[in-house]
């Protein structure tokens, strides 16, 4: 005969304690459950006897606050009796007496759920708490939350707290339930990609690995052939609907549960679970790996950016130690010219013989013909040097707008048409920027790089809008739209068009008084991240 399959405990023994014995008591705890009202006091005085009426207050008071009886021999804290013998006047160790008298609880105990209304758990409301719990274990599948939010329903509906295994059984059925809801819509979702998701566990005969495996590793160095790996693998990774909108109706927390899942398991040990869970862990585990390679690009976009820069600086350096004593000695003089002409003209000398008097003549007319020099004295800006990175940044830039859709704010309008304009410039095969391209966003300091004799300067066009869209993607003005994935909400129910959906979740979800808003992908500490999540492995 086989052996019989031990199910795993749902709750530890120290949580199973938790739950059944007397919570640590609080003055707080003991003012709001243990106090007396007028009409409860009436109904313990109508009891003939000191210990009856100290047993019936200690049922009822323990009732409002457990939401259940005492057990067979058992005895409340010591806090409660002295509490309870105070207002009544009457000695706690009489509580002894009543203790032993199992026939007259009892009946106590049976007159107090009826003049309070509480009920014994039955079939139909057994039914009815766990599909009110089947929300909550879609949003968080772990027991003990999900234990402490049924007792408070229990508590809250006046039905009688069952045993623990009672309460565990209506526990792990909703957890049932609901992850079998969660395989349902994920595989509604990928619907004709199942032996697709299958496939990626399978290892290719001209491969070491299976290509699930290969997902999770991938290039961190901020080069732009990197960034191009990272877009064609999430090229790969959008093969799959993984920006579909049904997503939505799934909370961040189940999602990732069985992302995280996906990530720790490989993929041998993937292809032994049951095919729709599988395929839910190998599709939610895709979602999040395209939303962690469109993090990636955007933070490999940000660190080369910034290389690009600090190199323009350091050549900014260099040409200052070059020829920057010259140049300030030029100012020196055109200052001493300067000087004189003011000095002329407040003691009304002639400016020609006072400007003479500093510099000869032709001295001037040469230093002012003195094209070199201006052209050293440009030098010393950092963006004149930022143009020798214009073809590395060139070679992944029109991918990498093209990969991402992005959204920004009414402000960062402008930059969102120029990186629109740059994408059909791209798409389109020309090397010349289209007739009318947004300015508005170019600031003061890149403007003479910009507009060249009157003209727009295509390379340093194009570097200021990457520069430009990456302290927007910083400052969250702009962010970047991966459908359903983008933007998160911390309850199962999706927003619709700025309006809460709760009449039409899949999950039966009670409609709240006040629905929570939306968690904003730009609100953390870089804004364009979608979603909150681990490093990926790298190799």
């Amino acid at each position: 005969m086989p052996p019989s399959r031990i199910r795993p405990a749902l709750l530890t023994p120290a949580q199973r304690l938790q739950f059944t014995a007397f919570p640590d008591l609080t003055e707080h705890l003991i003012a709001r459950y243990y106090t007396l009202t007028d009409e409860e006091l009436t109904w313990v005085l109508d009891r003939r006897r000191d210990a009856n009426r100290l047993g019936f207050a200690v049922q009822l008071t323990v009732l409002k606050h457990l939401g259940r009886g005492l057990d067979v021999g058992e005895i409340p804290p010591e806090a409660v009796l002295v509490c309870l013998g105070e207002q009544l006047d009457i000695d706690p160790a009489k509580f002894d007496v009543y203790a032993r008298r199992d026939a007259t609880r009892r009946e106590h105990f049976g007159e107090l759920c009826d003049q309070l209304g509480y009920r014994a758990l039955s079939v139909d409301l057994n039914r009815a708490l766990r599909a009110w719990l089947i929300p909550m274990a879609v949003a968080t599948p772990q027991p003990f939350a999900l234990m402490s939010a049924l007792l408070d329903e229990l508590r809250r509906r006046k039905i009688l707290v069952p045993r623990i295994s009672v309460l565990e059984r209506i526990v792990t059925q909703a957890r049932t339930q609901a992850e079998q809801a969660v395989h349902h819509l994920l595989g509604e979702i990928i619907a004709g990609h199942e032996d697709a998701l299958d496939a990626l566990l399978q290892v290719p005969q001209d491969h070491a690995m299976a290509p699930y495996t290969r997902l999770k590793q991938w290039p961190s160095q901020a080069k732009p052939s990197n960034i191009l790996k990272l877009i064609e693998r999430l090229h790969f990774v959008r093969q799959f609907p993984v920006n579909d909108g049904r997503l939505a109706a799934l909370p961040e927390s189940r999602l990732s549960g069985l992302a995280a899942e996906g990530k720790r398991l490989s993929a041998a040990s993937l292809a032994e679970y049951a095919p729709a869970k599988r395929r839910a862990v190998i599709f939610a585990r895709l979602v999040d790996v395209a939303q962690t390679l469109t993090d990636d690009l955007l933070d490999m976009h940000d660190r080369l950016m910034l290389t690009y820069l600090r190199e323009s600086e350091r050549a900014s350096v260099q040409e200052y130690q070059a020829s920057g004593q010259a140049l300030v000695e030029r100012l020196q003089t055109f200052e001493q010219v300067c000087a004189a002409l003011v000095h002329a003209r407040t003691e009304h000398l002639d400016p020609y013989q006072a400007v003479e008097r500093v510099l000869p003549w032709g001295q001037l007319v040469a230093s002012v013909n003195d094209h070199d020099a201006a052209q050293h004295l440009r030098q010393l800006d950092p963006l004149q040097h930022l143009a020798r990175s214009f073809q590395r940044v060139r070679t992944y830039a029109g991918r990498l707008l093209e990969a991402l859709e992005f959204r920004a704010t009414p402000s960062a309008t402008p930059l969102l048409r120029a990186i629109d304009a740059l994408k059909t410039m791209y798409r389109d095969g020309k090397r010349t920027l289209p007739d009318a391209v947004p300015l508005r966003f170019v600031r003061p300091r890149w403007a003479a790089f910009v507009m060249d004799d009157r003209k727009i300067n295509r390379p340093y066009y194009e570097l200021c809008v990457l520069d430009e869209l990456r302290l927007a993607l910083r400052a969250g003005d702009i962010w970047v739209d991966v459908g359903s994935t983008a933007i998160w909400r911390s309850t199962c129910c999706p927003r619709t068009s700025g309006r809460t959906n709760w009449l039409n979740c899949r999950w039966g979800c009670p409609r709240p008084s006040t629905p929570t808003g939306r968690s904003e992908g730009h609100g953390c500490a870089r804004p364009w991240k979608t979603s909150a999540r681990a490093s990926p492995e790298r190799n």
